[in-house]
């Protein structure tokens, strides 16, 4: 019975050991001197009880009592274990629902972008909580029209969708009521990323998706800076040949409001030409904008009387500065810069303008065009930007 007492106080003087060995590799965390040291005692701990636990226990009449003893220890362990793992997981879900808080990017100014998934969408800009802007969705794989919905592409013809009458529409037919708007248009993207100043979208897009050859991955990044410039970026890349050529068809309404009558916004487009049209469908030509109702060179007052959808030649090439528009009653202006050669002036019925920069609509049925065909392997690379200031 003395023998049996004596391995009990052994035992638990080990235990008592053991604890304490705990409790000293704990408060030496910050010091790595001290937690090696804890360590090497923690060790010399569990090998004194692995020498003496046999001839020990062994000696024990009642085991249970010991196992009952150990059990308690590793439920503790174990308990202090899950405690931290939970801790570092609620760690990380606040860490990542810190990142992908919400869809919205700002500048100290006042100027508030929300986005939204479908469509990588800018859903609203409002300035001074005023909205200036809405609906920006992300328009692919082709913006803008091809003739017939078809085109040649390597010797193989490839019928695309018809939402347009017998024309194909910006990557042609999308999904629901808003099936004019494509694919890319009125499907839910991916965000990948998301910062204090960008965000990230993407889409894959298969083989013959709506009639297109190849599989293609694209992105789009948009960066918003505290100067008010919202850079929109473009990359894709395809396996085979394919047309590449999206667009962000943003409205805009700069005064705040809309109506029928587009008071008070004054609009100049850097643009010598614009490509006349039969059926919406672009004859091939390039004519000067002088003497028409197109001719925007210098800014002026914008004439809501008459009708807009018409895709302008810009002057230059490489990222430039192509159009500046202003609501004047409001305050607000924004310039347009981009590396396309063309822009789509196009005006709704009620008091929105869209600035489409992007290539030439019908472009792969055009020769004298330039070509918005996408090579397999090579990467799509495009960016523009429209920069928002308060003015007098």
């Amino acid at each position: 019975m003395k023998k049996i007492f004596s391995s009990i106080i052994f035992a638990s003087s080990l235990l008592i050991l053991v604890a304490c060995g705990n409790q000293k590799k704990q408060e030496s965390s910050n010091d790595s001197q001290q937690e090696s040291s804890s360590s090497e005692e923690l060790i010399s701990s569990s090998e004194i009880i692995e020498s003496t636990s046999e001839s020990s226990l062994s000696s024990l009449s009642s085991i249970e009592d010991i196992s009952s003893i150990e059990e308690s220890s590793s439920s503790l362990s174990s308990s202090q274990s899950i405690s931290s793992s939970e801790k570092s997981s609620s760690s990380s879900s606040s860490s990542s629902s810190q990142t992908f808080v919400n869809n919205e990017l700002s500048t100290e100014s006042g100027l508030v972008i929300k986005f939204k998934d479908t469509g990588a969408s800018i859903d609203t800009i409002t300035f001074k909580n005023k909205q200036i802007a809405k609906d920006g969705f992300v328009v692919g794989r082709c913006a803008n029209r091809i003739a017939g919905a078809k085109f040649t592409l390597n010797g193989t013809t490839y019928n695309v969708s018809k939402n347009d009458g017998q024309n194909s529409l910006h990557g042609g037919a999308g999904s629901g009521m808003n099936s004019w708007r494509g694919p890319f248009a009125t499907k839910a993207w991916t965000k990948v990323d998301q910062t204090a100043s960008s965000i990230t979208y993407t889409i894959h897009s298969a083989d013959i998706e709506n009639g297109y050859p190849g599989n293609m991955d694209m992105t789009v990044k948009y960066t918003l800076s505290q100067d008010g410039e919202l850079a929109i970026e473009y990359t894709a890349i395809s396996d085979q040949d394919t047309l590449c050529n999206p667009t962000n068809h943003l409205f805009m309404a700069l005064n705040g409001e809309t109506n029928r009558y587009y008071p008070n916004i004054n609009l100049q487009i850097d643009a010598d030409s614009y490509t006349p049209l039969t059926n919406q469908i672009p004859t091939g030509e390039i004519k000067s904008v002088e003497g028409t109702q197109f001719d925007y060179r210098t800014e002026k007052a914008f004439d809501g009387s008459k009708n807009y959808d018409d895709n302008y030649a810009l002057n230059g090439t490489g990222y430039r500065k192509v159009a500046t528009m202003t609501g004047t009653s409001l305050g607000v202006k924004v310039e347009v810069f981009t590396d396309r050669p063309g822009l789509q002036l196009y005006k709704d019925g009620s008091g929105s303008i869209c600035l489409e920069t992007q290539m030439f609509p019908d472009a792969i049925n055009q020769e004298n065009f330039e070509s918005p065909i996408l090579r397999a392997g090579e990467e799509f690379y495009s960016k523009t930007a429209y920069c928002f200031t308060s003015v007098e």
